[in-house]
């Protein structure tokens, strides 16, 4: 049974009227899930440990238990210790939701801003029960940001995505139409790749400039907090609680059946137009055309930064078809900014068409471009993406001053602000989490003799989750370390399961000279995530790398955090011990959904939302941010 048809069933159990034997019943049915589930789980390891040919397929179910210290892989450096800013301890869960009702109007607010109100329903607080270090039950209440984050979670469990902007366009004009308001300048940026950095250098050099800024983007790493920032910081748990439970109540009433991105991009309108913010730096979704931000009418600049084949059962199988989704940004009167790895005439015709003000490319503002910035690998050379990135939202601050500058003396001539060359090329040069992010851990191992060392270790963090991303990755590697060999590499990997395993397995092999050893197999507990033995059914030959047996679907481990205790933080961990003891560079790449348990291993401090989120994250989800089903279907099947 997937994820989200056992989360149906429960919401299900507990939208009934709640009796004393209904935990036990939840509890109980779950629990036989859960056996049926690890016997088949057990049955691919038992065929991987007999015949590294005779990998049995299954689906595993999603967020299930996670393995102890077992190893079927590489096992053999169980015995080294480390200690970094950020340990685990193991805790015992029983998951919150199979003993209470998922929803209840009696929840405390965490918040400690009087402005927002909490609950006043007199009934008792949902709570979870967990086990602490001497496994006595503690309970544990859901605030009100996590019922409320867990229910937009599920949002798309009762809720099916349909292709358009009807769901949307309701609930901008019932919240006031906020983003067309003419105080109010939208930056709105859609393209395959490079979409989300030119978003974040955008808003950071604006923010440099003293402008009050909004970002949109996604996905989020550790917080969905992350989605939605003002002037480079999360709105707040409080901001959450306040402005959700608002769009909720507005699609209550209504009757709108907003999914979780339509809602989540309302909820960011909303925030941005209450706390009074001056630009909006938007980030599409999925394509541009049907995506929920396109809301928007009268855009300040509109922003494409390059084409490729992605997604096309959704958004068309040629380069041309994708175009035009994307080019669906373009707005009437509007300037248009293009990337250079673009179908040109497709977007010029486009813009064309929608009469938009004009369409630029890089070079129309910023001169001819000189010699590319290289990255050179062992068999490729690779432009450098973050330099492409950097000149686009340089070209796209130049244009945006021009309206920025329009708009203020329209306004009265008072308080205009110039984007000076040098806040462009500061504010450039940051670079979103986990895009080539380096670091140094500081590590202690222990020797032989008993004595300990402490160790400095290079981690990088990266999200290729697909070949061209891993090709680029391994080039990058290479030239940014070039005097570290690639047989000085540790690398961590999860991967999605809608990506090609096989292929990417073999770039990250052939880096390590085929040492498989070298690599550590994870499995994220998001429902997208590949499970440990698809990857070894996708590639045989990483039979002998490091990754963990599940067990007992029932001990889901947690760590002081109330984190689940997956294989990502313990191979992690593993992985920063074996670097530490060789002295190698650790790589951790592959699906976000990896990286928050990753970065919490590595002692990153950064808001993070609780376990009790973190389980239904994904929930209804099948593929990037809203799975639309093809032209012919129009509704997601779950």
């Amino acid at each position: 049974m997937t994820t989200a048809a056992r989360l149906l069933f429960f919401y299900v159990l507990s939208s009934t009227e709640t009796t004393s034997s209904q935990p036990f019943v939840c509890a109980m049915a779950l629990s036989n899930l859960r056996r049926a589930a690890f016997h088949q789980r057990s049955c691919v390891f038992r065929s991987a440990s007999s015949s590294s040919s005779c990998i049995s397929s299954i689906n595993i179910m999603s967020g299930g238990g996670r393995p102890s210290s077992s190893s079927l892989g590489n096992n053999s450096n169980n015995n080294i210790k480390s200690t970094t800013s950020a340990r685990s301890t193991t805790q015992s869960l029983q998951r919150p939701f199979l003993t209470t009702p998922l929803f209840s109007s009696s929840i405390r607010s965490n918040s400690n801003d009087a402005s927002v109100p909490s609950s006043s329903s007199s009934s008792m607080p949902l709570k979870s029960n967990t086990s602490d270090g001497d496994d006595t039950n503690q309970p544990h209440e859901w605030s009100n940001y996590e019922r409320l984050v867990r229910k937009l979670y599920m949002t798309n469990l009762f809720n099916p995505v349909k292709l358009g902007l009807e769901n949307m366009d309701r609930l901008h004009k019932l919240l006031g139409s906020p983003m067309d308001q003419p105080n109010v300048s939208v930056v709105h940026i859609a393209g395959s790749n490079g979409k989300g950095s030119v978003a974040l250098k955008t808003a950071n050099t604006l923010q440099r400039s003293n402008y009050k800024v909004g970002l949109f983007v996604s996905p989020h790493i550790s917080s969905f907090r992350e989605r939605i920032q003002i002037d480079g910081t999360p709105i707040s748990e409080s901001q959450v609680e306040r402005y959700l439970q608002e769009i909720f109540d507005i699609c209550e009433r209504e009757g709108i059946p907003a999914t979780f991105f339509e809602v989540t991009t309302a909820l960011a309108f909303h925030v941005f137009a209450e706390e009074g913010v001056e630009v909006v730096v938007l980030e599409t979704g999925l394509g541009g055309r049907l995506d929920a931000t396109n809301v928007v009418t009268r855009p300040a600049l509109s922003v494409i930064t390059s084409i490729g084949l992605e997604h096309t059962r959704i958004l068309g199988d040629t380069i041309e078809k994708i175009a035009l989704e994307k080019g669906g940004i373009i707005k009437e009167g509007c300037n248009v900014l293009v990337g250079k790895n673009v179908p040109l005439e497709v977007l010029q015709q486009c813009a064309k068409e929608k009469k938009a003000l004009e369409l630029y490319q890089c070079d129309d503002v910023m001169g001819p471009e000189g010699a590319p910035r290289l990255v050179r690998g062992m068999k490729e050379t690779f432009e450098d993406y973050d330099a492409e990135n950097s000149r686009t939202t340089s070209a796209a601050l130049v244009l945006l001053q021009f309206h920025l500058t329009q708009q203020k003396i329209e306004n009265g001539g008072e308080g205009i602000t110039l984007i000076t060359p040098d806040e462009i090329e500061k504010g450039v040069k940051i670079r979103p989490p986990c895009r080539f992010e380096e670091m140094d851990i500081p590590t202690t191992i222990k020797n032989d003799d008993g004595t300990t060392t402490e160790k400095i270790v290079r981690v990088v963090l990266d999200v290729a989750h697909n070949p061209q991303a891993m090709d680029y990755l391994i080039v990058k590697l290479r030239a940014s370390y070039p005097n570290n060999s690639p047989d000085n590499h540790r690398i961590v990997v999860g991967m999605s399961a809608d990506k090609d395993l096989t292929y990417c397995t073999e770039i990250l092999l052939d880096h390590v000279s085929h040492n498989s050893e070298k690599l550590h197999l994870v499995e994220a507990s998001h429902p997208r995530a590949a499970s440990i033995s698809s990857i070894l059914e996708a590639n045989s030959k990483l039979l002998d790398s490091h990754y963990d047996t599940p067990q007992n679907d029932d001990e889901i481990l947690l760590n002081e955090n109330g984190r689940d205790a997956s294989s990502v933080s313990k191979q992690v961990r593993r992985g920063l011990e074996l670097a530490a003891r060789n002295n190698e560079l650790l790589v951790v790449c592959g699906s976000v959904f990896i990286m928050a348990d990753a970065r919490e291993e590595l002692g990153i401090v950064e808001p993070r939302d609780s376990a009790v989120i973190a389980e239904v994250a994904g929930a209804g989800f099948k593929s990037s941010q809203e799975n639309f089903g093809d032209e012919k279907k129009k509704e997601i099947e779950i």
